[in-house]
């Protein structure tokens, strides 16, 4: 019996020693599509998520949910409480009990990329030339994995040029209830064209000459965007290209060629782990 007791001892012992040992840390790659901002502009970008501490990581699987509830970025030197640090561990309890959500618990040295959704990062200060800021994840009971300070440009357009207004079919105002228009508009800056979507959300990079035109495409809430003789597929629901060259789906082409080498690398990690509990 005492041999009993002395081995419960120890296991409750050894598992202590875990979680006093245990970290929680991550290294959060994010990815801007460009350095520069517009006056009111939402950026966006995407990221990968590296579990480089030795505690498990808990996010939402789906990539909707872990932007509006777990993704923030915030201006430096700011402090959390202006962003309404109070008000987002709510609203994180609320999504905790709600039954129809999905996490997942990013092991360590795992890494990943969320697909099919690029990520908006307002800068949260007043528009100047430089303005820094960092991009922070919630993981609950207010604690915050953050990234390396970024640094955007705020610049003003040489140009805006209204493209076209979607939507323009009765579909997708079935499709999505109380539906509103969206003004498509190509802004020219710094030799570089985008179209962006509602006057202050960048979509995509275009090309510096071709004629940009904008078209119904199957009835949908797609769109088929023309530059030039180079077709794309605009979402009017997620505000992306979800399918065009990589020269100009920017988004899709870091997300495809990230998740490949995060998945490559999370086989090495795996491989690993498996032949060091061979080993024991």
């Amino acid at each position: 019996m005492k041999k009993t007791h002395s081995l419960i001892a120890l296991l409750s012992y050894s598992l202590m020693l875990l979680f006093v040992h245990a970290e929680t840390n991550a290294l959060i790659e994010v990815k801007l599509f460009k350095d520069w901002v517009i006056k009111n502009e939402c950026g966006f970008g995407n990221l990968s998520i590296k579990n480089t501490g030795t505690s498990p990581i808990r996010l939402a699987r789906d990539a909707f949910i872990f932007g509006s509830f777990q993704l923030y970025a915030r201006s430096l030197p700011d402090k959390r409480a202006k962003y309404r640090e109070s008000e987002i561990a709510s609203e994180f309890k609320v999504l905790l009990s709600m039954e129809d959500v999905e996490f997942f618990n990013l092991l360590p040295e795992e890494t990943h990329v969320y697909e099919g959704r690029k990520f908006l990062l307002p800068v949260l200060t007043p528009f100047s030339e430089t303005m820094p800021f960092i991009v922070s994840i919630y993981l609950g009971n207010g604690f915050w994995l953050d990234s390396e300070p970024l640094t955007v440009k705020g610049v003003f357009p040489d140009s805006v040029e209204d493209l076209a207004t979607v939507p323009n079919n009765e579909q997708i105002r079935e499709e999505v209830p109380g539906a509103y228009s969206k003004k498509l508009t190509l802004v020219t800056c710094q030799n570089e064209r985008w179209l962006y979507s509602s006057g202050y959300y960048p979509v995509c990079p275009l090309s510096l000459t071709s004629k940009i035109r904008v078209e119904p495409h199957d009835n949908k809430a797609l769109f088929k965007v023309w530059d030039g003789d180079k077709p794309m597929i605009y979402d009017f629901k997620k505000s992306v290209i979800v399918e065009g060259p990589d020269e100009n789906n920017v988004l899709g082409k870091w997300t495809r060629e990230r998740k490949q080498k995060a998945e490559a690398d999370n086989a090495e990690v795996w491989r690993k782990k498996a032949e060091e509990a061979n080993n024991q």
